[in-house]
């Protein structure tokens, strides 16, 4: 009976999902302006395409904090990551935070338009399995480390996997020697192997931490998903494989970009048999 009770009161209600609807529009929005930067006419139109896109992602993030906060007052506890809704708006809000400080920092361009989709798919997500499957996670220290640590090492991967697409694309009009003069540019290739090292690096990390505290809980007896553990496995090799890149030249470049891929979609196997089994 109290977990019937609790799973009713972590369920979010029509107008908190009225709510993320209306951010998860905004960041649709916002993608769209600024891809249709590419048909401006004119330099202030650019800028001004670039100025509302920025607007509408930022009041994106501010519809799905004030959700976060809705939520959170409903379950009467201000801990994240404790049921499948808040977790997933946590990860897509601090993924949209991220492209909007380095967009604002030190620009890629293009970054937005790959990661952005990813934003907007966790918060349809949030919608989809906090209504279907609004279980909450086992409330303990062990638990809230390694779900905090999961889905930290998952957003790394998720920009190390929009990095390495935009590697192999750059990688591809180098090699057909396309013309890049009508194509957006999106970055040396120095720079956006730099960058997927590094968020592959600290995914790693986080994905280690999150492993060996999931092993920890395993062995007081909670039980876990073979098919959790298979994609954990596959995923802590692959990137383990392209954390080696710089110390084996035949695996850098288009190699590690491509295992980055590889690895980020093993990642998003292991999120949906998270999302979708029992804690």
């Amino acid at each position: 009976m109290l977990a019937a009770s609790a799973i009713t009161q972590s369920a979010p209600g029509a107008g908190q999902l009225f709510v993320l609807a209306l951010a998860i529009v905004l960041f649709a929005v916002g993608g769209l302006l600024s891809l249709l930067r590419l048909k401006a006419k004119t330099p202030q139109a650019a800028e001004l395409l670039r100025i509302c896109a920025k607007a509408c992602a930022y009041f994106g993030v501010c519809d799905a904090l004030a959700v976060l906060i809705w939520h959170s007052a409903q379950r009467g506890s201000w801990i994240p990551l404790e049921d499948n809704f808040d977790a997933l708006i946590w990860l897509g809000l601090l993924l949209a935070l991220f492209v909007l400080y380095i967009q604002r920092r030190r620009p890629v361009g293009g970054l937005d338009w790959f990661l952005m989709p990813v934003v907007i798919l966790l918060l349809i997500g949030a919608a989809v399995f906090g209504r279907a499957k609004p279980h909450e996670y086992v409330a303990t220290t062990w638990s809230f480390v390694h779900r905090l640590t999961a889905f930290g090492g998952a957003l790394a991967f998720a920009v190390a996997g929009a990095v390495g697409v935009m590697y192999l694309i750059v990688n591809h009009r180098l090699r057909s020697k396309r013309a890049l003069v009508a194509s957006p540019s999106l970055g040396n290739l120095e720079r956006l192997e730099h960058l997927t090292l590094e968020a592959v690096s600290l995914g790693f990390a986080l994905l280690t931490i999150g492993a060996l505290t999931g092993f920890n809980q395993m062995a007081r007896g909670n039980r876990t998903s073979p098919a959790k553990l298979v994609l954990t496995a596959a995923v802590w090799i692959v990137y383990a494989i392209v954390l080696h890149a710089p110390m084996n030249p035949s695996f850098r470049g288009r190699k590690a970009a491509v295992l980055s891929v590889v690895g980020f979609v093993l990642m998003i196997g292991t999120m949906l048999t998270v999302l979708v089994t029992s804690p």
